[in-house]
């Protein structure tokens, strides 16, 4: 019998919690120190901090999230997991932008502004990978 940690970490989607997770720190870190060190709009913070972590995340995702036996990096699943923070990317950064250019945003507001972009851009990376990315051929 498997421990209980065991069994529940041998699930996809609760390994795809655990790595949203520490992505999502590294995001919000990255893009707050962007925005408040670099002084750059609350947009362009989050999309350079986007990029960053998409692709440091793309390594945990194919070894760890979605990985298996035969996991190896493969040009197929970059090129569709680029695919897919593209169009993650648009979402976070078109809701931020939106967002942005509809009222300024302080402190508080940016963190806002960041959890509804992050969100919706997490639900979307989420499906395309599950069913695209890493569906195993």
């Amino acid at each position: 019998m498997k421990p209980p940690l065991s069994s529940l970490l041998s699930r996809p989607a609760v390994r795809y919690g655990l790595a949203s997770i520490a992505a999502f720190g590294m995001d919000l870190a990255l893009t707050m120190a962007l925005r408040l060190g670099g002084q750059l709009s609350l947009t362009l913070s989050a999309a350079i901090a986007f990029i960053v972590t998409g692709l440091v995340f793309y390594f945990v995702h194919e070894f760890w999230t979605f990985g298996h036996d035969s996991s190896t990096v493969s040009s197929g699943r970059l090129v569709r997991n680029l695919t897919s923070l593209g169009a993650a990317f648009c979402v976070r950064v078109g809701i931020i932008g939106a967002l942005e250019l509809m009222r300024s945003p302080g402190p508080s507001l940016a963190l806002v502004y960041f959890g509804l972009g992050a969100a919706a851009s997490l639900t979307v990376n989420f499906l395309i990978n599950k069913y695209w990315v890493f569906t195993r051929t």
